[in-house]
């Protein structure tokens, strides 16, 4: 095996006692394994969830996350957060085993309710309010009356109600604004008889930094992989980062100078050196504005790209390290005794973020879990 993504289980669990500890025992804890949890593996970081004491219920983006994590033997509870299609077989699969549905359309709420009267059973749904982020969820002002309509309807229960903030790491004020809005939605729905038992709005950034917005529950995202939202989050919490990616060389070469590398010869070599091939490149999710920037780990050494990152290859100058030979590791992200690469390192350079840096690793690369 090549290339792999390690992810350490013992990180994935100090993180989510860190965050029990955090916000206590009466908010329940409910991370999030969408997107190939983060690029991290879906169904690997799920199971460690399920056998965790301290997880509650099991997040997803759409109804077919929802399906795999059924069909892959998780039992705590599993929630939708955004969007699924009404594909009848598929929601009676989900209907089946408890799973929970966001509601924010009058379709979905009247097919719901159709498909657990079929099956004899209830749903339980969340009402999503957009406070301000603008993407989906119904409108404050039409919160009550929807969610009258969700009660008229005998096989629905309305048991949460949930919001997301627009940038709860860096706009404090913009993010008290959006809890205000929907507490005074949620003060509104209960003084007309409209009972909430579970609200949640924070994620990570706002669960470590904005203590108010923690409710009655929160939603575990990028932490949970032992990422900071920002420098300020870093301060509040200690947190294990869970993933490294790993490589090995391919082929090694002695190259004389003026040697142009790779594609478009973007790189040319300024002395004789000692380049390593590697069997990865922007196919697994190797940014190409990494190509003559970015640096790779071997033998405890940073090496550096040279030329530029291809489909499948990437080049780097190992001419720093000793008896270097095929089948030598390299870390890309992750760390070799003291020398470490992040997300968060490889973001600043590319321009982006750390969501971004791990979510985009090929989900086709297997994922170990150490």
């Amino acid at each position: 095996m090549l290339t792999q993504v390690v992810i350490k289980r013992k990180a994935i669990e100090h993180n989510i006692k860190q965050f029990k500890n955090l916000v206590g025992k009466d908010i329940l804890l409910m991370p999030v394994v969408k997107s190939n949890a983060y690029g991290h593996g879906m169904i690997e970081v799920a199971k460690i969830c399920d056998l965790n004491s301290f997880v509650d219920r099991i997040c997803v983006v759409n109804l077919d996350e929802a399906i795999i994590l059924i069909n892959s033997g998780i039992k705590k509870p599993i929630m939708i957060l955004s969007f699924y299609e009404l594909d009848i077989k598929k929601i009676k699969i989900a209907i089946k085993h408890g799973v929970i549905f966001p509601v924010y359309l009058l379709e979905q709420i009247t097919f719901l309710n159709n498909a657990a009267k079929n099956l004899g059973c209830d749903v339980s749904v969340h009402l999503k309010i957009d406070t301000g982020t603008t993407r989906i969820g119904v409108a404050p002002i039409d919160a009550l009356a929807f969610a009258q309509n969700i009660c008229k309807l005998r096989n629905l229960y309305l048991e949460g109600a949930w919001s997301h903030f627009a940038s709860s790491e860096d706009e404090f004020e913009y993010t008290k604004k959006q809890q205000l809005i929907f507490e005074k939605t949620i003060g509104v729905l209960e003084k007309n008889g409209v009972h909430i038992p579970i609200k949640h709005f924070a994620c990570s950034a706002a669960t470590i930094l904005h203590k108010t917005a923690r409710l009655n529950a929160v939603r575990l995202g990028l932490s949970l992989y032992g990422l900071y939202p920002n420098q300020k989050s870093q301060k509040n919490i200690e947190l294990l980062p869970a993933l490294s990616l790993n490589t090995k060389i391919i082929q090694v070469k002695s190259v004389e100078a003026k040697t142009k590398v790779g594609y478009g010869g973007t790189y040319t070599t300024k002395h004789k050196s000692i380049i390593a091939v590697l069997p990865v490149g922007y196919w697994d999710g190797i940014d190409r504005k990494l190509s003559n920037a970015g640096q790779v780990i071997v033998s405890g050494i940073k090496c550096p790209i040279r030329g530029r990152i291809c489909m499948n290859l990437m080049m780097i100058d190992v001419s720093k390290i000793k008896n270097v030979k095929v089948g030598d590791e390299v870390v890309i992200i992750g760390n070799k005794g003291n020398v470490a690469i992040g997300a968060d390192d490889l973001a600043k350079q590319i321009g982006t973020i750390n969501y971004e840096v791990v979510t985009r690793i090929n989900p086709l690369l297997p994922r170990i879990i150490d």
